[in-house]
């Protein structure tokens, strides 16, 4: 997203991505219906719409398929409050819809950064390709385990000036298996006709996973398999991290087998669900979580997992980052100039302006991780109450605090906003209406 919107801003920027293309792996992700008037300012709404399968409920069972609860807004209440329904989309098709918004000479694929040199008036990169790159800021972008924040926070930590919270290691508390299907037939899994995603949780009994599928487009199935680890020590969980046998691909398939047998909620077993993966396309990962303090200093700023990654339980990790970037460009479109003064009050209004939603959205999913693998009869009553006795004025409220902003791209024209919520909602830049000719008000 942050490389689309600054193609867009005409600043001048590069993108060094450690891996070989756009990845194809990862399950799925809810996708906020704020985003959608962004992707719609930069012109590709139909495509987006094109794979992005509307939300309605979220379903938990136990593992022989008994209802536990739904989360159910009210009937249409997305569309008709905010303009948009909230949407699942995979995160390759994703990936690659952003890919199309940035030209190719702007990614340098293959190119690991090694490290990093900051001083008054310029960031230096030593990178894998053995050249040097130099740019008046660094955004990092490099997710959970960010070279540029480890070099980052280094540096600072030399100087005596990083919080002793921020050198901790991240909170492990999940392991996790993820795959896509390849198109499935309607016939068998007539859930794929429906217009509405099926979304449904099933948590087991005895063993500690649980597993989750989606319907999307395309008559696919994105699918996702959690092991609780919590009550494993903390020095066996960093054993774990760093022993590669735990999470290659044939690791990924042993976890698929523990469940495989279970029956699935759209038909069939969940070993018929994988056995329709392509294997390139499952992947197995550690759910950590950690939200730092430092989000900048000097000419480097941090974005997205990078300085708040979160659990995927609350699906707000992908949206948060989208977000963060969407703030991040308006700001400095709209910077006078890149001296060091000029380049900290814009990293300083920007995590001002994403600290309190990003916190929010943290502790959601650290909420939403309890509710969904808590064991016990206090587990139980608790999950029982959230997904049956919740009535619709509350869900309203959260909804409404949560879709309380509606940002849009300051140098874009602005896209009416739907809905009958009054939002609270950003201004077009002065500089964008003189060199474009866009309205500064709408």
């Amino acid at each position: 997203m942050a490389g689309a919107l600054l193609e867009r801003a005409g600043i001048s920027y590069e993108i060094f991505e450690k891996s070989k293309d756009i990845k194809g792996l990862g399950s799925s992700l809810t996708l906020a219906s704020s985003l959608v008037v962004v992707f719609e300012q930069l012109g590709v709404y139909k495509e987006l719409i094109s794979i992005v399968k509307p939300f309605d409920a979220l379903h938990l069972k136990k593992e022989d398929l008994a209802p536990i609860g739904a989360f159910r807004p009210p009937p249409n209440m997305n569309l008709e409050r905010y303009g948009d329904e909230v949407g699942v989309v995979t995160r390759p098709d994703l990936a690659k819809l952003l890919a199309t918004l940035v030209p190719k000479d702007k990614i340098h694929f293959n190119t690991r950064v090694m490290s990093t040199m900051q001083s008054e008036d310029r960031v230096t990169l030593q990178c894998s390709d053995h050249n040097l790159y130099q740019g008046s800021i660094l955004i990092g972008a490099d997710g959970a385990y960010s070279n540029t924040r480890q070099t980052l926070y280094n540096s600072m930590a030399e100087k005596g000036i990083l919080p002793e919270s921020d050198g901790e290691p991240l909170g492990y508390g999940f392991d996790c298996a993820v795959g896509v299907t390849e198109p499935l037939d309607e016939a068998v899994y007539p859930a794929l006709k429906e217009k509405y995603c099926r979304f449904e949780i099933l948590l087991g009994k005895d063993i500690p996973y649980s597993w989750w599928l989606m319907t999307l487009t395309d008559n696919r199935v994105g699918w996702i398999i959690t092991q609780d680890v919590r009550s494993q020590s903390r020095s066996n969980s960093e054993k774990r991290h760093f022993n590669y046998s735990d999470w290659g691909p044939d690791a990924a398939l042993e976890m698929c087998n523990r469940v495989r047998d279970y029956a699935s909620p759209i038909g069939g077993t969940m070993g018929d669900i994988y056995d329709k993966t392509p294997k390139d396309a499952i992947s197995k990962i550690m759910l950590e979580d950690k939200f730092y303090t430092t989000w900048h200093h000097g000419r480097t700023v941090l974005l997205g997992d990078a300085c708040h990654k979160m659990l995927p339980f609350g699906g707000q990790g992908a949206n948060m980052a989208m977000l963060g970037a969407l703030d991040l460009v308006n700001l400095l479109y709209d910077m006078e100039s890149d001296t060091q003064e000029e380049i900290t009050s814009v990293f300083e209004r920007y995590h001002n302006s994403r600290r309190a939603a990003s916190r929010a959205a943290f502790n959601s999913s650290h909420q939403t991780a309890n509710l969904m693998h808590g064991k016990g009869i206090v587990a139980d009553v608790i999950r029982y109450i959230s997904l049956n006795w919740i009535p619709n004025w509350m869900i309203r409220w959260g909804s409404d605090k949560y879709n309380e902003y509606r940002h849009q791209v300051v140098f874009l024209p602005f896209v009416p906003l739907r809905g009958s919520f009054k939002y609270k909602t950003n201004k077009p830049s002065p500089k964008a209406a003189s060199r474009y000719n866009i309205p500064t008000s709408i």
